[in-house]
């Protein structure tokens, strides 16, 4: 069992985001909390979610839209920092 299949989609707290990355072009999309699609399919297990979506970038030099499929990755809000070691 994976983090994908114990969350669900409003689950997701303020700080907190979703990135769907496109396996074919690389489109970005950002997932928030207050974001409509929450509010609909709030009852998905982010596993779903990620079987189910599809890029739909728009259509590039007359091409179809590229339509494959996407990668999750959970996003926090907070900073991060380059500090990586203490001081000896």
């Amino acid at each position: 069992m994976s983090w994908k299949t114990s969350l669900q989609l409003s689950d997701l707290s303020a700080p907190e985001r979703l990135e769907l990355i496109c396996s074919g072009c690389q489109h970005v999309a950002k997932i928030h909390p207050d974001d409509p699609i929450v509010t609909r399919l709030g009852h998905l297990h982010l596993d779903e979610l990620e079987t189910r979506a599809r890029c739909r970038t728009k259509a590039v030099r007359g091409k179809k839209g590229c339509g494959s499929p996407m990668r999750l990755i959970l996003c926090s809000g907070e900073e991060t920092s380059s500090f990586q070691a203490g001081i000896a």
